[in-house]
């Protein structure tokens, strides 16, 4: 049984054929990895967006709580507000 010897074009060829799947198997490889960082971001900026709009609440009890406290009425926070801007 004697080994068919390949030529040097079959070699070289061949590493090439096997080049290209490794950099085809990469690629898949980075497109996950985008894809995964794509949705991290997404959730990200939803959590971003839910503190903010914690942050936001919590202020806004805070306001009332003084008002509250306070006595004022709409009208006069009106005016206050109004006063402040002119």
């Amino acid at each position: 049984m004697a080994r068919e010897r390949r030529s040097k074009t079959e070699v070289i060829n061949a590493k090439i054929a096997a080049i290209d799947e490794k950099i085809t198997g990469y690629a898949n490889k980075i497109a996950a990895l985008s894809d995964e960082k794509e949705e991290l971001q997404k959730e990200l900026d939803s959590l971003a967006a839910a503190q903010k709009k914690a942050e936001e609440e919590a202020q806004m009890k805070e306001v009332m709580k003084i008002i509250k406290a306070k006595k004022i009425s709409v009208d006069e926070l009106k005016q206050f507000v109004e006063s402040k801007e002119g």
